[in-house]
């Protein structure tokens, strides 16, 4: 059987217009905000690593992850279980707290399994809704530091670095324990109900001014104590608290003084990761450098606009004692990664470490089957973009181009077919002078064979039948090969 598959090798991108800013109704805009420029080539230069390295671990790691999803035995999910189940900071604390104990080393493991997975660059959260950073923090006692005379995210940083790794920080920008973040600004945003009664019955009052202070002076020590901050991966914005609710410009611009090239995702402007009907509208390059669709890959990608879904091994981004359950298969991991790629995104993959920073051994071992298939399968993600014109493949076709070198990950056979040859077309007149191999697989013959038909309108077509053996996916990892069709020279 003959599929035909079009393909295009047009190479480039194009840049959305800025969107407009929603206006803010509970809290008035900071008139003295100045937004940040940059020429489309700076911008590019600032985005190269980032789009090239296609691949990141992310790390949830804070007081939840002693609770494993139960708070005396309620059960309450992962990291949002103060909130879940209602709990008042105090009460919340005095159960966590005994339990968060890092094993020395514990972010060594990280950075060695991000590595042996391919990952080239790692997002720890440096603080949660929770609102326990995980950061030796000058302005609360709230923290590892205080508390446990460790600095985290310095470990963690020293550790991703030495793996070779670009260093991004998670920070949360609502807070749960904080007594002066005014939830009231906006109710979409998730609160602990118990937190709030008991702010109401000490009479605390809340202060937002001094609250975006607290924010600021917290940011402004990550990103000036801890070495260059590749990423700032803010989390999360909604309705009247968005954007200069949080005096955003001014929030980018110190960690820009600090590291001048430091990435932003959007969500001081925006959630919308869940939200599929967010996928056609524009990014204000102004607001963030990437979109963040949240466990899912958007259908069409985003033309125009660099983006990453952010994604989980089981269901939950905390440890949950369960989750192992949910647990994805390698494959199912590799296939969106590969999408990513094909689409012009990232992957950005998270883990769940237990209280003391040991990783689920169900978690460890997908991150190194991953890997496995990335040190044969890698140069078809890594530097990789995606064919910009119409591509018409078969639909279990994804492809990704490097240079000139075209990459088709080719897919699972169904049962039935595991001892079929695989043959699909490509018109002649799109390839010239291609060299089709399968990676890491050099004894495996493809063969090409030029084949004429007529059309409908009794015109002559040229075709390039492309034969992939059977052998190719009994040899591949994963069962999941790659052709790769090469410039000769």
């Amino acid at each position: 059987m003959r599929v035909r598959a079009i393909m295009m090798l047009m190479l480039g991108c194009s840049f959305l217009s800025p969107a407009q800013e929603p206006a803010m109704k509970g809290v008035a805009p900071q008139a003295d905000a100045v937004v940040f420029k940059e020429s489309k080539e700076e911008r590019d230069a600032r985005m190269q690593w980032w789009r090239d390295a296609k691949f990141g671990m992310f790390i949830h790691y804070g007081l939840y992850s002693g609770l494993g999803g139960y708070f005396k035995g309620i059960p309450g999910g992962g990291e949002w279980i103060q909130c879940n189940l209602g709990l008042d900071t105090d009460t919340y604390a005095a159960e966590t707290l005994p339990l968060f104990k890092p094993a020395p080393g514990c972010t060594d493991a990280w950075a060695e399994l991000a590595k042996e997975a391919g990952c080239r660059y790692m997002v720890l959260t440096s603080k949660h809704h929770e609102g326990f950073a995980l950061f030796d923090a000058a302005n609360s006692d709230y923290c590892t530091g205080k508390l446990l005379e460790r600095d985290i995210v310095k470990e963690f940083t020293d550790s991703a670095r030495a793996a070779g790794m670009k260093v991004g920080l998670y920070h949360s920008v609502i807070d749960w324990h904080q007594k002066d973040y005014d939830n009231t600004i906006c109710r979409d945003l998730c609160y602990p109900a118990g937190q709030e009664r008991m702010l109401k019955e000490k009479e605390i009052p809340r202060n937002h001014a001094a609250y975006q202070q607290y924010l600021h002076n917290q940011v402004r020590q990550l990103v000036r104590n801890y070495g260059q901050i590749d990423i700032m991966w803010w989390d999360y914005s909604q309705g009247d608290l968005s954007g200069e609710a949080w005096k955003a410009q001014e929030l980018m611009q110190t960690c820009r003084d600090a590291n001048p090239g430091v990435l932003f995702n959007n969500r001081l402007y925006a959630f919308s990761g869940f939200d599929p009907s967010q996928d056609t509208k524009e990014l204000d390059f102004s607001k963030g450098d990437f979109s963040t669709p949240e466990k899912r890959i958007p259908r069409e990608g985003y033309p125009g606009r660099d983006w990453e879904a952010c994604m989980t091994v089981g269901n939950r981004w905390g440890y949950h004692s369960e989750d192992h359950q949910n647990c994805k298969s390698p494959e199912r991991i590799i296939c969106q990664l590969q999408e990513c790629a094909a689409k012009g995104g990232n992957l950005l993959l998270n883990i769940g470490p237990r209280a003391d920073g040991s990783i689920p051994e169900w978690q460890v071992e997908v991150f190194k089957r991953v890997g496995a298939w990335m040190k044969v399968n890698g140069e078809a993600v890594y530097n990789s973009r995606p064919l910009q014109a119409r591509v018409d493949l078969p639909e279990e076709l994804l492809a990704s181009v490097v240079w000139d070198d075209i990459y088709i990950f080719l897919p699972r056979r169904a049962p039935g077919e595991e001892e079929m040859d695989y043959v699909f077309s490509i018109p002649s007149n799109q390839v010239n002078a291609v060299f089709p191999t399968i990676l890491g697989q050099p004894d495996c013959e493809v063969s090409m064979e030029r084949v004429e038909e007529v059309d409908d309108k009794g015109e002559k077509q040229f075709y390039l039948d492309i034969t992939i053996p059977a052998e190719a996916w009994h040899d591949a990892v994963e069962g999941l090969p790659v052709l790769k069709l090469g410039y000769d020279g």
